[in-house]
């Protein structure tokens, strides 16, 4: 009887994680994040244009998935879908 409770409250604590992993609050904080450090960068000033060009397009796509995390359409996407966008979100911040 111990051993089913503590499964489900272990599974109850895997789906409260992938609940909060996909949330679009959540992924409105990452690209939020992300465009705060392009835009530091941005002040660095680097001279080449190639750079400016890669930080801008960067700010754009942050704020574009900011207004897409508060659209209806976001919440329709799978989780895997999700997880895979958190994951590359992770890696650009990184």
């Amino acid at each position: 009887m111990t051993g089913w409770f503590k499964r489900r409250i272990e599974t109850y604590k895997a789906q409260r994680k992938l609940a909060r992993q996909t949330d679009p609050r959540a992924f409105k904080r990452m690209a939020m994040d992300i465009r705060d450090l392009a835009l530091l960068a941005s002040q660095l000033n680097p001279r080449e244009r190639d750079i400016h060009k890669l930080i801008r397009s960067v700010i754009v796509e942050m704020e574009r998935l900011s207004e897409l995390a508060d659209r209806p359409e976001f919440r329709k996407l799978s989780t895997g879908k999700k997880l895979l966008l958190r994951q590359g979100l992770q890696e650009s911040r990184e």
